[in-house]
């Protein structure tokens, strides 16, 4: 007697002798999936079946997939697709050629391909408090630029003559003046003495300008002192007692003798001192 099992693994039947099952206990190896089941508790009661006994590793398969599928009945084929109706207008005449039928992978490159729509990004707007900043700072930036240039107007005109009619504009509104440009090392005394005469004393004085912008005309600060380097007189010499021009030109040098009178003092005159500032 044979007995019809049923792998629990992969579903295959197969037909094993009850002797070589009694002598492996009831265990038995599937020769597909190598699974090891007992064959007595996945037994298949079918007495009916011409099955025929094999040794237990060489029993035959029975291919259930392929009796689900039954390749034996020949599958319907699927009914065409409906011609595509071809709109047209009523008034024209029927004697006009049908259009040609389109085979079946036309029609589906015909048929329209689904896109993806990105719809735009809106364009970010800045709020209004920003837009009022940035007009601020922009206010404050052209600010600091006039008040720059109304604090170096001289400084511009000394080295760009030809903006003097523009800073003079700039000045109305501004309550401001132009006037030449003060440098305190700029007017150097290159040369002095003082030399007593007949008539008196008379001072020699050469001024240089020793930069390469006009510059305005300092004034001289004369000091008389004796013998002990004291002060005995003290006077402050400007341009028009000099007689000297109200701007010396880039490298001009200008020179000037004058006449000193004294009073009381003039036995005791033993030096004197120069210098060039601007009151």
């Amino acid at each position: 007697m044979s007995l019809v099992t049923q792998c629990p693994q992969c579903a295959l039947l197969f037909q094993v002798p009850a002797d070589p099952v009694g002598q492996a206990q009831g265990q038995v190896r599937c020769e597909q999936c190598a699974h090891v089941f007992e064959a007595q508790a996945f037994a298949i009661h079918a007495p009916d079946m011409p099955l025929q006994a094999q040794a237990l590793l060489a029993a035959p398969r029975v291919d259930v997939e392929a009796l689900l599928r039954r390749k034996d009945v020949t599958p319907e084929p699927l009914p065409p697709l409906a011609a595509p109706v071809a709109l047209r207008d009523s008034t024209a005449p029927s004697t006009a050629p049908s259009p040609p039928s389109l085979s079946a992978d036309a029609e589906a490159s015909l048929l329209p391909k689904p896109h993806l729509h990105i719809a735009p990004t809106p364009a970010l707007e800045a709020p209004a408090d920003m837009w009022l900043h940035r007009s601020l700072a922009l206010l404050l930036v052209v600010g600091l630029c006039l008040q720059a240039l109304v604090f170096f107007r001289d400084e511009l005109v000394a080295r760009l003559p030809d903006s003097q009619p523009i800073f003079s504009a700039l000045c109305v509104p501004a309550s401001c003046t132009l006037k030449p440009l003060h440098r305190w090392n700029g007017i150097v005394i290159d040369g002095s003495s003082l030399v007593r005469g007949d008539a008196g004393y008379t001072l020699n004085v050469t001024l240089r300008n020793s930069v390469e912008v006009p510059l305005a005309m300092t004034a001289l600060e004369m000091t008389l002192t004796d013998d002990q380097d004291r002060a005995l007189l003290r006077r402050v010499l400007s341009p028009s007692d000099l007689g000297a021009p109200a701007v010396l030109a880039a490298g001009q040098a200008w020179q000037q003798a004058l006449k000193v009178e004294f009073n009381s003092t003039e036995a005791d005159i033993a030096g004197y001192r120069l210098v060039s500032f601007y009151p």
